[in-house]
């Protein structure tokens, strides 16, 4: 009568029908099961793939004031102080990336800059220090790498001035460091601060002309490592803004300058072993009057290739506009004032995505205190 009764009979049942088991789970609930162990995690990962009949991302459309407003109290609320659009670093698709040190979550030292990693959808929050020696001072300028139809793991991207980059890898936990070989009139130029991912590469803008390709996974080459591609000649006259985003696979580099508003995606050909880059213009408005007040007296933000909704900065309006077909703009407005909708577009961030894929940040023994777990309320 008073036998202990096991803890579970999952454990006895045979792999194979495990599998079949956890096969049938949503990927909210695959989610979850990789919390209960190890084991349990591992049984996830090495589960057939499924084939992406659609993507795992979804493009958040606007207008999003009251879901940023909600979004950033979340995110206050994991890491135990007030962040905003501000201290947001990064966002890749569905991954919001914050660095600062005024956390005071139980498990994370306050006054330390970590790195923080959240999914608001799947309620997933990681701390991570910054590289060992460099875990003080600002956190220089870094990015997120994932794409979940990919890879479950994701990378964050640290340079280290413009000569090195440090490398964080959610898949065993460690940092790298790779060199960047590039010409020195490159390396002396100002880069812009903002990259987007794509397929293995990340992508950054520098003064000097060129769209700085980064690859994410270290070459045998370090010549290969990155490699700088000349931009369109156009956008090196006086005054132009630039602007780069992601559409559907396609890497689209933006300029804004007089009565010209140009969109153009970047084009790569390989020929016998041969890689060679050429810009397409998909979008092209000339002569547009309403232009050029906003390019000689405002600032391209950031331009929302989904939307079609360009955004400018002016003082304290925020003007915006968008263009339905035959390169025509349709309309220019200014934005409704609200605080955190005016900081996150006033800071040129991004489109931002849902993601309903959990990501995975793994623990090991040798790298067990890499990062931490930062308990999350349902």
């Amino acid at each position: 009568m008073r036998r202990r009764i096991p803890r579970s009979f999952f454990k006895n049942i045979p792999s194979e029908l495990e599998s079949k088991i956890l096969g049938r789970l949503c990927m909210k609930d695959k989610s979850s099961v990789m919390c209960v162990s190890h084991s349990w995690r591992e049984r996830i990962l090495t589960l057939p793939r499924e084939e992406a009949h659609q993507s795992s991302v979804r493009l958040i459309h606007y207008p999003i004031d009251n879901m940023l407003q909600e979004l950033f109290h979340w995110c206050s609320q994991i890491m135990h102080c007030m962040v905003g659009p501000k201290e947001l670093i990064d966002a890749c698709n569905g991954l919001l990336l914050f660095c600062h040190n005024n956390g005071r979550a139980n498990n994370v030292t306050h006054g330390v800059y970590h790195y923080y990693v959240l999914n608001h959808i799947t309620k997933q929050c990681v701390a991570i220090p910054k590289p060992v020696g460099q875990n003080s001072g600002g956190y220089s300028y870094a990015t997120l790498v994932y794409d979940p139809d990919e890879c479950w793991f994701f990378k964050i991207l640290r340079f280290q001035g413009r000569r090195h980059i440090n490398i964080f890898s959610s898949e065993n936990g460690v940092w790298t460091t790779l060199t960047l070989n590039l010409p020195e009139h490159v390396i002396a130029s100002s880069w812009m601060q903002k990259s987007v991912y794509l397929n293995g590469s990340v992508y950054r803008l520098c003064r000097s002309g060129h769209l700085i390709k980064i690859r994410v996974d270290p070459q045998e080459n370090v010549s290969e490592q990155a490699e700088p591609i000349s931009l369109t000649p156009d956008c090196l006259l006086d005054n132009c803004h630039w602007d780069i985003t992601v559409k559907n696979g396609k890497l689209l580099f933006v300029t804004s300058t007089g009565v010209n508003f140009m969109v153009y995606e970047l084009v790569e050909s390989v020929t016998r072993d041969v890689t060679t880059y050429s810009w397409c213009n998909i979008y092209r408005t000339q002569a547009a009057i309403s232009l050029l007040h906003l390019n000689n007296n405002s600032k391209l933000l950031s331009f929302h290739p989904y939307n079609e909704v360009a955004f400018f900065k002016r003082y304290k309006n925020l003007l915006y506009y968008f263009k339905v077909g035959n390169n025509n703009i349709i309309d220019i407005k200014e934005v409704p004032y609200n605080d955190i909708h005016y900081d996150y577009l006033r800071y040129g961030r991004p489109p931002l995505f849902e993601c309903f894929k959990p990501f995975i940040c793994c623990l090991n023994k040798e790298n067990s205190g890499v990062f931490q777990r930062l308990p999350v309320p349902l």
